[in-house]
């Protein structure tokens, strides 16, 4: 971990930023959308640094008060780190959330059992633009079109926000994207080639799902990384087995970009999804924890 900065100091950029933890090199970093926020503890350290650590998020706290922070961090699969948990108590943010990342080596074998009775699906990359992707800087011209109208962009935008939401109605944090939204999480991915979707070809202009995958870089504790970032089936079409299709087109592309690993996030308690990636032969590797007020 590069050292960190002075601990009386906030660094800030758009909507994300850090604060050093007094008497540690652990970081806090935060990141926000719209008046909600994440604080995310990096690394490990000892239960002792607890009250330096509340320090960090009051500063984060009072220098955004318009946004609800919630905290996150990760944990061994079996084992919680005190430090977090101690955090979270002293900040007010009893409840708790997990999730499980899950990672496997790419490719898939041609003969993997996941693929025998899998549906076949035509996954294509979304059009966001119309013709290709401009570069969506603070200073895009598209950033003028209007927010609250799906219509006023290219339409697979407006399909994927439909199939997006009614997919992920009940979903905390997935179910209620916007436009504004969208180009925000988009902000900075180098192309669409890995956000795929499928047309419905039984409602024209509308998808039967999509499968969105990213690339995280190497880092000094990981390899290069291929996310099955959100995949989403259309409620129109539950039972019908897409999601292994969608999974496992995601996993070829990302295979087919010479990424030897998978990695996504799944809640701890789903039980149908834990059975589906056990079936596509992801195992835990790593346990998230979301702590909220």
């Amino acid at each position: 971990m590069p050292p960190a900065p002075p601990s009386d100091a906030t660094h800030t950029t758009g909507h994300a930023g850090r604060r050093a933890i007094a008497g540690s090199d652990l970081e806090l970093t935060f990141t926000t959308r719209g008046d909600v926020g994440e604080l995310e503890l990096g690394g490990i350290g000892p239960v002792e640094l607890v009250a330096a650590a509340v320090g960090a998020v009051d500063a984060v706290r009072t220098a955004h008060p318009e946004v609800a922070f919630h905290l996150a961090a990760d944990h061994p699969v079996d084992v919680l780190d005190p430090l977090p948990e101690a955090l979270a108590d002293a900040a007010g943010l009893p409840h708790r959330r997990d999730l499980l990342q899950l990672r496997r080596q790419l490719p898939v074998p041609p003969d993997h059992p996941s693929r025998r009775g899998a549906p076949p699906v035509a996954l294509r990359p979304i059009d966001l633009e119309g013709h290709g992707r401009p570069d969506l800087a603070e200073d895009d011209p598209d950033i003028d079109r209007p927010w609250d109208d799906p219509d006023g962009w290219p339409p697979d935008v407006g399909a994927w926000l439909r199939v997006n939401n009614r997919a992920f109605a009940d979903h905390p944090d997935q179910g209620a994207e916007t436009v504004e939204t969208l180009v925000e999480r988009r902000r900075g991915e180098p192309d669409d080639a890995g956000f795929l979707v499928a047309d419905d070809p039984a409602r024209p202009g509308e998808l039967s799902g999509f499968c969105w995958t990213k690339v995280h870089p190497a880092t000094d504790e990981d390899p290069e990384l291929g996310e099955i970032y959100v995949i989403g089936v259309d409620p129109s079409h539950r039972g019908e087995g897409l999601g292994v299709s969608f999974v496992l087109g995601g996993l070829d592309h990302l295979a087919s970009r010479g990424i030897g690993t998978a990695n996504l996030y799944v809640e701890a308690d789903n039980e149908p999804a834990l059975r589906l990636y056990d079936r596509l032969g992801f195992t835990a590797h790593q346990r998230r924890r979301v702590y909220t007020a």
